[in-house]
């Protein structure tokens, strides 16, 4: 028998998920029989969860998730779609109650914004290069809105750029290389008054090597690292 290829793959991941440094404590609940299953979170995204756990379920159990992190707490429905040899599970969030989503936003959006900002304390890591690029998305006032600019400075983890245009921290945008074409997902991680305009720091959704035009040395580069004089000094 020939395998279907129309089949897509449950676990096909449409959004970054990430391991937090501080993760919130999980509560899985079996919808049939109410069953407890005790686990600890992996690594979490919109679309859904990896935990680790001694149980376990089925491909395609249902489960109520909830997500508890000081004073905010999420709870959802979701799916087995895959389970891990190590004891582990990927679940898939079919539905949301409240303002899990928003909330879901905050926990990823202050995760990307403190590894942006401690990447960008090392000044290897950065180059102070204008490149043309173009801000796409809505403004403070949810008026959507494109600019034309430059960036200040840029880094494996994404770039800074003026735009006069006032948007807010934790804000999603689309950043647009004016020479390439390429598009990325980005979030607002620093925001700095600069008089009537904003130093934007913005930060990639995902990891994206190929958006700026040259390599960046490794995380761990130094002046004795193996690789610097590949990149210099």
């Amino acid at each position: 028998m020939k395998p279907d290829r129309q089949r897509k793959n449950p676990d096909r991941r449409t959004s970054p998920r990430y391991r937090l440094s501080a993760p919130p404590e999980v509560e899985i609940l079996r919808v049939e029989g109410g069953t407890p299953v005790k686990a600890r979170l992996g690594d979490l995204s919109r679309e859904g969860c990896y935990v680790e756990t001694d149980c376990a379920l089925p491909l395609e159990t249902e489960v109520t998730v909830t997500l508890k992190k000081s004073d905010d707490h999420v709870t959802a429905q979701a799916r087995v779609v895959r389970v891990s040899p190590n004891k582990g599970l990927v679940l898939a969030f079919t539905s949301m109650e409240g303002d899990g989503f928003r909330i879901l936003d905050e926990w990823l959006s202050t995760f990307v914004a403190a590894t942006w900002a401690a990447a960008n304390r090392r000044r290897s890591q950065r180059a102070a290069i204008q490149i043309d690029v173009s801000v796409s998305g809505y403004n403070s006032k949810g008026v959507p809105f494109t600019e034309n600019t430059g960036t200040v400075e840029i880094s494996a983890l994404g770039g800074s750029v003026i735009l006069r245009i006032p948007v807010k921290k934790g804000q999603r945008l689309v950043l647009s290389n004016l020479q390439t074409q390429v598009k990325v997902e980005c979030m607002i991680a620093n925001l700095e008054a600069k008089g009537t305009e904003w130093l934007v720091g913005l930060a990639f959704i995902e990891a994206n090597q190929g958006f700026w035009p040259i390599d960046f040395p490794p995380a761990d580069w130094s002046p004795s690292h193996p690789d610097a004089k590949r990149y210099g000094s």
